[in-house]
């Protein structure tokens, strides 16, 4: 027996997703100030410059109010290496990393960005950090345990595991709108956020239409459309609720009671600092808010001039006329799920309907003619990784896309038809520029060249000059732009906000907040005024060549595509929100328009860790002690990822996982070292068979498994991700035995000296395997990325793995004789062999039970073979349990072979979604039923029968075919008979068991009730061979539940119940049972 280990590591730990950009190409330097660290490359300097001055300025005002500084110097990665913009806080690694373009966001007021992002991350690292139970070099722990198949093979410890168990217990439990709320918080002197008209747009909108957040709905992200931007938004209003209440202390003192190591609820801090819970806190905030929007809009004579074109989505904006006024096309999210994911539709004035054209489009689109449009897409990513705006051309006729630039970084094109050129917004370094795309001969370039942070949203002609909206510190103004002295001359300011403007034939609108509500502003030679009077807001004006008027209402949860009935003016004066003056008057705050003079140099490797979180593990009925290591570059130009654990038997599991991702490509090396300690007594037995229960054996083994890869991996432009590796493994086996023999009568009366055996006693060891191989793996990933699509993908195609290797493998198949030595010494063969794996899935979706319902098809097709078709059956593939047809056992023999296909079909029911049930520290997301459909056949196998009767009756000698040694069963006797010894006409006589064990004495001396419980389970060779070659089928039913624990950590619960319409086996169905942090 080979009692070789069965190695299923699982590691359920996100420690970090893997780095497939590191832009090498970038030379990286520091600044250093009293409290910080600011990284940046070379066109990220004004940025970096700029952050290191808002950071030690709020430094104070931050630490003071939580009473909390950081352990060391924060660090802030600046990069400019895509056309993104968000800003990320590490609070473990003491570190920030901000995108240095701009924000440009619908949903929120325009303020200075990197004042804006250096504060609110930095908020983040000192609040979180107040939060946290422990240090932060101990983000939690975890409860870990396995469970597995009862059936496995002689020649493992275990079957495969059936349960899959990693729960996360961590040592900051802060929920999202507390989070969030107290970044956006804003203080006497440090005024770089405030709530601004948008932000109680969507908060009053949600009010008036009774449709706020529950208190538990606040406490989670995983939100689709407007969702996540609902927490922020709610959390920000309760936030400066609280503050106004019970004043600015409390945020520090309530932080400070979810640092307890055994307080996990929000609602408990809360009601410790505050005095009541947190739901009560919610409702008291609510009757405000509710009497304050009452009041505020009771006296808003609303105007009902305008027709809804489009309703459907959350995001419907950025409406243009085409020249002929009978189209509008604008930026839509109506097929999607989140609010960013938006396309271009055309919207048919006539026949009053809309057709998408092109999907990923961003920003404002500008027509050429009727019948060539020009939009801004964020292109593949380019040989360095980046993905960047450039600008498309769209041709109606042709019905065919064009790349007009590339890498260019240009948004927002507007086509002066005088000019017959393109102008556009480009932004480096966090500093917008007007850039022209000229048409002719397709260049582009620059005509402004500003470096001082303003942000430019939107260009069009006015008369001989352009105008631009832009922010320089909070709010819009309207500028004109001036590139001979390269700069931009004040067109209109006001007190409060302007944007969006369009002009066309001495015809002017725009958009303001005067009143604290947006609504479109008229201009003409013969009047002036508001054509607008709305309770949520009116954006984005276009007028057609006919002088009707386009624009984007947000009404109703989202924005929606209007027409304008008339242009009446409207007298809004008397409808103001209220006295308040912050929704007449903008805000001021210090501008920090003079950067950091501190000296730069290159910048150092360092690493932010290293972190630990311990561990505890149920693992084959031991409970193992253990730890998990990590550590990360600041820059993610290097991460380790380790781990250990013991039990009582002294099993112990090592690993090590390196990445470096400093070059073009990633290299990456995996170490892994498992041993197993197990004893058996079994009891002598003789050359016929016999078992002496008074001669017994007490043999301790002990195996190791030692594993490493080396490799490289790389992503390509469409997405296809490479893996170039090479893997050592050896397994060893020792193993220690110890004799006890008792003599009684039985035995020496029973006593013939020719079926005792020759005893030698010893310890010893021996490589039961050793392998290398050489491998090219190719994954890709093509399913729409909508909300749940991991855990329920309505559309797409996957490659799971696609992979070919070269395997060099020595496997112990018993002892020789070594000629020179003449000792004993373990025979290795060689089994090298090439392994070819395919693993694809499909998905589609139906609508069901209501438009917000989706029945999800999907379909799975593996297929592995091995080209050496005579490999040990070590080396087989395996189609069973979890990772293939459930309800068979991952080694039932009728599912292994040198090839193997299996097919999958499943057809998943959204039971629930979009929702927050449960206790503060777990709630449900969304829950999904499913129905399973699974065929499977191995093909080329030897199976090792575990007992075999040639029927008495039958007229013929089994030895002639198979010989001697195994006639009688003193060797392997193959069920399947590959060699094809034994005549087809005599397999109905040979009776086989593939499955149970048998006392193969007993059976040969005719023991009537082991010859009962064998013929009770065996089956002729023929009726094996049948069942063999025959596709298995498999129906299972499937519960998935998404939810979040400790209100900001995913867990993902799959259960599965399948059973296997097998007359042979007659098994009861199987369970499996996953709880991970993803599907």
């Amino acid at each position: 027996m080979k009692y070789l280990i069965l190695c299923s590591i699982f590691f359920n730990f996100l420690f970090s997703q893997l780095n497939w950009y590191n832009h090498p190409e970038l030379k990286w330097q520091t600044i250093e100030s009293e409290h910080f660290k600011v990284h940046f490359h070379e066109s990220t300097e004004r940025s970096a410059r700029e952050a290191i001055e808002v950071a030690e300025y709020v430094y104070p005002y931050i630490t003071k109010l939580y009473d909390f500084k950081p352990d060391s110097k924060t660090e802030i990665i600046i990069k400019d290496v895509d056309d993104y913009s968000n800003g990320s806080a590490y609070y473990h690694d003491n570190l920030i990393e901000i995108w240095a373009k701009p924000l440009d966001y619908d949903l929120r007021g325009s303020h200075r960005w990197m004042q804006d992002v250096v504060s609110h991350e930095f908020t983040h690292i000192v609040q979180l950090g107040k939060s946290m139970k422990l240090n932060r070099f101990v983000p939690g722990s975890y409860i870990q345990m396995m469970a597995y198949e009862d059936e496995k093979r002689e020649d493992v410890l275990y079957g495969y595991p059936n349960q899959l168990t990693s729960y996360f217990i961590p040592s900051t439990t802060v929920p999202p709108w507390f989070a969030e709320g107290t970044a956006q918080h804003t203080y006497d002197d440090i005024f770089f956020d405030y709530w601004d008209s948008i932000r109680d747009m969507i908060l009053r909108d949600k009010v008036l239409n009774k449709d706020l957040f529950t208190f538990d709905e606040m406490n989670t992200f995983g939100k689709c459309g407007l969702g996540n931007e609902l927490v922020y938004n709610q959390g920000y209003s309760l936030i400066e609720y609280i503050v106004d209440i019970y004043g600015e202390e409390s945020l520090k003192d309530i932080s400070s009671t979810l640092s307890n190591p055994l307080n996990f609820s929000i609602s408990k801090s809360i009601k410790n600092v505050l005095n009541i819970s947190g739901y009560e806190l919610y409702n008291n905030w609510k009757l405000f808010l509710e009497d304050r929007y009452s009041n505020q809009t009771k006296n808003i004579n609303k105007k009902n001039n305008y027709t809804f074109i489009e309703k459907k989505g959350t995001k419907n904006v950025n409406p243009k006329w085409s020249p002929n006024g009978e189209k509008i096309a604008f930026i839509s999210n109506k097929l999607n799920d989140y609010f960013g994911q938006t396309d271009l539709f055309i919207y048919d004035v006539e026949k009053d309907s809309s057709e998408k054209i092109m999907h990923g489009v961003k920003s404002t689109p500008t027509w050429i003619n009727d019948t060539q449009i020009i939009y801004t897409k964020r292109s593949k990513p380019n040989e360095n990784g980046s993905k960047f705006f450039d600008l498309y051309q769209y041709d109606f006729d042709k019905e065919k896309e064009t790349r007009l630039t590339n890498d260019a970084r240009v948004f927002a094109p507007f086509f002066s038809k005088k000019e017959n050129k393109v102008f556009a917004i480009n932004t480096y370094d966090g500093t917008s520029n007007i850039a022209v795309y000229d048409i002719a001969d397709s260049s582009v370039k620059n005509i402004t060249d500003f470096n001082d942070g303003v942000q430019i949203f939107s260009v069009i002609d006015y008369d001989n000059s352009l105008l631009v909206d832009a922010v320089i510190n909070h709010e819009r103004d309207f500028y004109l732009v001036d590139s001979v002295d390269n700069k931009l001359e004040v067109f209109k300011k006001e007190l409060w906000d302007l944007r969006e403007p369009v002009y066309k034939d001495n015809i002017f609108i725009y958009s303001d907040d005067r009143t604290g509500i947006y609504n479109l502003y008229f201009k003409s030679l013969e009047k002036e005024g508001y054509i607008t009077n709305v309770y949520g807001g009116a954006f984005k004006p276009d007028i057609s060549i006919n002088g009707d008027i386009a624009f984007s209402i947000y009404d109703g949860g989202g924005y929606k595509l209007a027409l304008l009935e008339t242009k009446d003016i409207i007298d809004i004066s008397e409808t103001s929100l209220g006295d308040n003056e912050i929704f007449k008057k903008r805000p001021s705050s210090k501008l920090f328009n003079k950067l950091s003079n501190l000296d730069s140099f290159n910048y150092e490797d360092s690493m932010t860790g290293p972190f630990y979180t311990p561990r505890l593990t149920y693992d084959y009925n031991t409970v193992k002690a253990g730890l998990y290591l990590f550590d990360l570059h600041s820059l993610k130009h290097m991460s380790v990822f380790a781990g250990a654990s013991i039990n009582s038997l002294k099993d112990l599991d090592l690993f090590v996982l390196f990445d470096l991702n400093k070059y073009k490509t990633n290299y990456y090396f995996n170490f892994y070292w498992l041993t197993r300690n197990t004893s058996r007594i079994q009891n002598f037995r003789r050359a016929n068979g016999l078992s002496l229960d008074n001669i017994t054996y007490d043999v301790d083994y002990s195996f190791q498994l030692f594993t490493f890869d080396i490799g490289n991996r790389f992503i390509k432009k469409n997405g296809g991700k490479f893996w170039f590796y090479y893997t050592f493994s050896q397994q060893r086996q020792y193993f220690d035995v110890i004799e006890r023999q008792q003599l009684n009568e039985s035995y020496i009366e029973d006593f013939v000296p020719e079926n005792e055996a020759n005893f030698v006693f010893y310890d010893g060891a021996y490589d039961a395997f050793k392998g290398q191989s050489f491998t090219i793996k190719y994954q890709h990933d093509a399913r729409k990325k909508d909300y749940l699509f991991r855990m329920n993908t309505k559309k797409g195609i996957k490659i799971n793995n696609l992979s070919y290797s070269y395997e060099i493998n020595e496997f112990f198949e018993g002892y020789k004789v070594n000629d020179d030595t003449q000792s004993i010494v373990p025979k290795l063969s060689n089994n090298n062999t090439e392994r070819i794996m395919i693993d694809v899935s499909g998905f589609s979706n139906l609508k069901f039970n209501g438009k917000d319902k989706d029945l999800t098809v999907s379909y799975n097709i593996s297929y592995n073979t091995l080209i050496n078709k005579e490999v040990d059956d070590f080396f087989y593939f395996f189609g069973g349990g979890l990772p293939g047809i459930k309800g068979y056992t991952f080694f039932d023999p009728i599912l292994q072979g040198t090839d193997l296909i299996l097919l999958t079909n499943q057809i998943r029911f959204p039971i629930i979604d979009k929702k927050n049930i449960g206790i503060p520290t777990f709630y449900i997301n969304a829950i999904t039923f499913g129905f399973i459909n699974q065929f499977a056949r191995a093909y080329n196998a030897s199976i090792n029968a575990k007992a075999f009767i040639v029927d008495p009756f039958a007229n013929f000698d089994l030895e002639e075919f198979v010989g001697p040694a195994i006639a009688n069963k003193t060797d392997e006797f193959d069920a399947m008979d590959r060699l094809n010894r034994i005549p087809s006409e005599y397999e109905d006589s040979i009776y086989v068991d593939i499955y149970k064990l048998y006392d193969n004495y007993k059976l040969q001396n005719q023991d009537l009730e082991e010859l009962e419980k064998f013929y009770k389970n065996a089956e002729t060779m023929t009726d094996l061979k049948e069942r063999y070659h025959k596709f298995k089928h498999s129906i299972g039913l499937e519960f998935r539940l998404y939810a979040f624990s400790f209100y900001s950590f995913p867990m993902a619960i799959t259960y599965e119940y399948h059973n296997i319409p097998d007359d042979f086996l007659k098994t009861k169905g199987r369970q499996y049972l996953k709880i991970l942090f993803d599907f």
